[in-house]
């Protein structure tokens, strides 16, 4: 047990501030990275407490000891009797960043000799290292080749990476694709050329397909370590992108009848407590500004914030608390803006917002149709849309929303283009029940990305350059004070 509580807390507090950014270990979860301002050391009722939250998740719990070891921070956790647990809070530099980097060089050095082998080209540069000053990450190879007098610029990636890193070398290919061809070394570059891990190079072979033709000839391999050999890979067409045995668009949701218990709840904070549901499922989720405080399923209602949920029977002051609560922090003017009731969920809170009133992000928007969280399929996973709608005169609009910088954006919203795209040549969005009544033009689906202005990655512009028109795709920024109401500060064409 901690025996002087304030000073517990300085100490915690004093580590936490050495650096902007940690990675959080519970015993057997995955490690998350979670940046200083997300993490919360209170005493509140003689207990130290700690707040860990992030875009989908809220854990409180009392710390009951530390022990602070070089650069790592080691924190026995307690929350009821019997649930107890161990949580390490370490920096980035971290033995296991440490091991990343070395498996990133040796696989450098293989895919050296490997290229020098197998294309008869010569490794004229490369290098593994972070370069943030141009937004160069080290979790990429990044080289320069040469044949002749002909120059390439290549990048890969290695199968020790997560999938979200293998899919996101396209982005990273062509910020290095800027940055090489201007130096003296690639100025002459024809060809750009991406190397994927063995099987996993789907998502990078559909990408390059909505990348502009008038731009440098795009290759993509396959590398076979065990083999020690580079497969071309052909970029895949529309045609083949999915199977439809297997990618299934669900119902479009449709509204259930009054039930009494989920009519009581919503009547806690009238205008404020909405119903959200995916169309892929039955649950019905209650959400206080885009911040879910309740789940109904089956005539059952489970209530709080989180993974921390429990059962609505004769509770409800403590339920009618927690509404309370959330509506007064979740608030444009709230006086506790780092609390995580404010912090948790801010683009389904942005989403609130936005429908609202859609024609205020673009006034073609038919302010009667917005579905949520759309699932579009992929063979190595799944995303969601984050809204999708329709013009007044018919035309699909799927919007992406983003409150934090994210260099992914503009490949994330071709990905999800793809698959919308897929669904309305085959009349899917009619057969299953979206946009009644109305007719879906025969148009390509406008894309609208949509953020505070000031929070677009610094490289979306020329990212979304590469993009090839046939996707007509928007940059939408709008006022940093979005809570208060949507106010755009400039709509243009991204890929003009």
């Amino acid at each position: 047990m901690i025996s002087d509580l304030a000073r517990a807390r300085y100490d915690i507090s004093a580590f936490l501030a050495r650096r902007s950014e940690w990675v959080c270990r519970f015993e057997s979860r995955p490690p998350i990275r979670v940046r200083e301002e997300q993490i919360s050391i209170s005493l509140e009722f003689g207990k130290l407490i700690l707040t860990l939250w992030g875009e989908d998740f809220s854990e409180c719990w009392r710390i009951e000891a530390y022990e602070i070891r070089g650069e790592r921070l080691i924190l026995q956790l307690g929350r009821q009797p019997g649930r107890a647990a161990t949580l390490e809070i370490t920096s980035d530099e971290s033995v296991e960043e440490e091991e990343a980097e070395k498996r990133r060089r040796a696989f450098a050095d293989m895919l050296g000799h490997l290229i020098e082998r197998g294309l008869s080209t010569r490794v004229q540069y490369m290098a593994t290292h972070r370069d943030d000053a141009r937004h160069l990450s080290g979790i990429y190879t990044r080289l320069i080749l040469a044949r002749g007098g002909e120059r390439a610029i290549a990048i890969a990636v290695n199968p020790g990476e997560p999938q979200a890193h293998v899919d996101g070398m396209v982005t990273a290919g062509l910020i290095w694709w800027d940055r090489a061809t201007n130096s003296p070394q690639g100025a002459e570059a024809r060809r750009l050329l991406f190397f994927a891990p063995r099987g996993r190079a789907a998502t990078i072979a559909r990408r390059l397909t909505v990348l502009r033709r008038d731009g440098p000839r795009l290759e993509l391999y396959e590398v076979d370590e065990s083999r020690g050999a580079l497969i071309a890979v052909t970029p895949f067409d529309q045609g083949s992108l999915f199977d439809p045995r297997r990618v299934r668009l669900p119902r479009a949701a449709v509204k259930l009848p009054p039930h009494p218990l989920r009519d009581r709840a919503l009547a806690l904070a009238p205008g404020l407590l909405r119903v959200c549901r995916r169309p892929d499922s039955a649950v019905e989720s209650l959400r206080l500004r885009g911040l879910e405080i309740a789940r109904f399923w089956r005539g059952r209602l489970l209530f709080g914030v989180g993974n921390d949920k429990r059962p609505l029977r004769e509770n409800w002051a403590e339920f009618e608390r927690l509404v309370q609560e959330v509506a007064r922090i979740r608030h444009p003017e709230s006086p506790e803006k780092a609390h995580p009731f404010y912090r948790l969920q801010a683009e389904r809170w942005l989403e609130d917002v936005i429908r609202e009133d859609a024609r205020r992000v673009d006034p073609r928007l038919d302010p009667r149709f917005l579905y949520p969280q759309i699932p579009a399929y992929e063979t190595q996973g799944y995303g969601r849309v984050d809204l999708l709608g329709i013009t007044e005169d018919r035309q699909l609009a799927l919007l992406e929303l983003k409150v934090d910088e994210d260099a992914e954006a503009p490949m994330q919203a071709v990905d999800y283009w793809l698959r919308i795209e897929w669904h309305r040549q085959r009349g899917d969005l009619t057969r299953r029940g979206y946009f009644p009544g109305l007719e879906i033009a025969d148009r390509p689906t406008l894309v609208l990305i949509i953020a505070p202005f000031l929070r677009f990655h610094p490289t979306f512009d020329l990212v979304a350059r590469w993009i090839d028109r046939r996707v007509p795709i928007y940059k939408i920024g709008i006022a940093e004070d979005w809570r208060k109401g949507v106010r755009v500060v400039f709509r243009k064409r991204a890929n003009g």
